[in-house]
């Protein structure tokens, strides 16, 4: 073996797992996701302030349609990247060098693959699932540039997300923070001079805003591929050998993604009906949901975070064979994230018309986003549980249980009561974001209890 754990102390990748330091551990691995969260999701945000303040209503609901279906191709991203996160962290934690390279080219393999389909489909289908989704008369022309425009990205964030995941399967959740802060700034310019045509730029407007995430996103690929092609940690991407990709290697990690993309589709596609239940309620309503859902990504970025922590060091536990140490970081990772949850829900509480006005300046869509916020600041909690909790489970390789949780509390819980509310009881979109609240509660309390049953310590990736 190429090298071993440190006296039973410490994993291949160097990832402290010692009872006395692993708090400090969880922490030293939870903030950089946290920050490269946050520049993700600034992407989408930049966004949506640019276009909200600097064209308006109209393009602001045709941009956040738009961003919600990209979303869709995403799930199977994702999937991509947690079965990697599960799988190289397992290889780290054991010291298997050997099938810690070829995961890594089976990883951005199957990325690549995935990310093409998902751009040709963006933008072919941008039309028709606009129309779908019920985008009015004003709104449809602008959400169908603007996904036409970001179709690139699919395939960009597709490697990024592979080869970052790969990354913090390592333990090393710094190096996608600085690729995330790059491709956020590098957004937040081209955004700007795009849409308004600052200088000699043309004013391109919702294009101009759509060429920008895809042009950003490219920046990200290019700049994990390099690392990953010289070598980090230890990690390299290597061309050479016998096949660019292994059947048995891409199983792997399809054997522990194909739930998650199986669960991020259900997701997506019960949160698309969740928000054409809005849709339907106007483009003021809808707008106001866009407000308050980029105000929400930010929110519960804590939890996301943590479970990335979770799901790293869960992995690298079981693959250095220390279930008790796995154990205490998933619980470690799930008090942090709670508080952190709750305290942002008190700020939500207490600022919300402030946190909406930032993105646009109709009076209308500020008060119904700020109603929003408020309503959504009860769900964190439950949230918080949830997203830390998941992480450990995915890390261990349960992700069919934490599929499961999901389509239970998305489908018989938010829809149901989303239309229950707003519809039914006449409630507006506050009603449907009542059902988010129901939702969100369930699902964190499924996943604690999911989580206390143990069995995830028992199984094979």
């Amino acid at each position: 073996m190429a090298f071993e754990a440190q006296a039973g102390e410490r994993t291949a990748a160097g990832v402290d797992l010692s009872d006395a330091r692993l708090p400090r551990t969880v922490i030293g691995l939870a903030w950089p996701a946290l920050v490269e969260e946050l520049g993700l999701t600034l992407l989408g945000i930049v966004d949506t302030i640019l276009v909200g303040q600097l064209i308006g209503s109209d393009a602001l609901a045709g941009v956040g349609l738009g961003t919600l279906l990209l979303w869709l191709p995403m799930a199977g991203s994702l999937a991509i990247a947690i079965g990697a996160t599960a799988v190289v962290a397992r290889d780290a934690g054991a010291g298997q060098l050997g099938r810690l390279s070829q995961a890594l080219r089976d990883v951005i393999f199957l990325a690549t693959i995935w990310g093409v389909v998902s751009s040709l489909a963006a933008a072919l289908l941008a039309g028709p699932a606009l129309r779908v989704m019920g985008a009015e008369t004003d709104v449809l022309p602008l959400g169908t540039t603007y996904m036409k425009a970001g179709a690139a990205a699919m395939l960009f964030q597709a490697v990024t997300l592979g080869g970052n995941a790969s990354l913090r399967g390592t333990g090393d959740t710094r190096t996608p923070m600085v690729i995330a802060l790059i491709v956020n700034l590098v957004n937040v310019v081209l955004a700007y001079v795009l849409i308004s045509g600052f200088w000699i730029a043309p004013e391109l407007e919702v294009l101009g805003s759509g060429l920008a995430f895809s042009i950003a996103s490219a920046v990200g690929a290019g700049i994990v591929l390099l690392l990953l092609v010289r070598g980090k940690g230890i990690l390299r991407y290597r061309l050479e050998g016998p096949a660019l990709a292994s059947w048995t290697g891409m199983q792997r990690v399809l054997s522990v993604g194909l739930p998650t993309g199986v669960e991020q589709v259900q997701f997506q596609v019960a949160f698309m009906l969740y928000a054409r239940i809005i849709s339907g309620l106007g483009t003021t309503a809808y707008a106001a949901h866009t407000v308050a859902l980029r105000a929400e990504m930010l929110a519960i970025m804590p939890g996301w975070a943590f479970g990335v922590a979770a799901a790293t060091l869960v992995g690298q536990a079981l693959g250095a064979g220390r279930t008790h140490a796995a154990e205490r970081a998933a619980r470690l990772s799930h008090y942090y994230a709670l508080a952190l949850m709750v305290v942002t829900g008190l700020v939500l509480l207490a600022l919300a018309p402030q946190v909406t006005r930032i993105f646009t300046g109709d009076s209308e869509v500020i008060d119904t986003g700020a109603d929003l916020l408020r309503i959504f600041a009860f769900a964190l909690p439950g949230l918080g549980t949830s997203a830390a909790l998941a992480g450990g489970l995915r890390g261990a390789g349960d992700t069919r249980a934490v599929l499961t949780i999901y389509a239970f509390s998305a489908w018989l819980m938010r829809l149901p009561f989303a239309f229950l509310f707003a519809i039914t009881l006449g409630l507006g979109a506050q009603g449907a974001w009542l059902g988010a609240v129901i939702d969100n509660s369930v699902r964190g309390s499924a996943m604690w209890l999911r989580f206390r049953q143990g069995k995830w310590k028992e199984i094979q990736v």
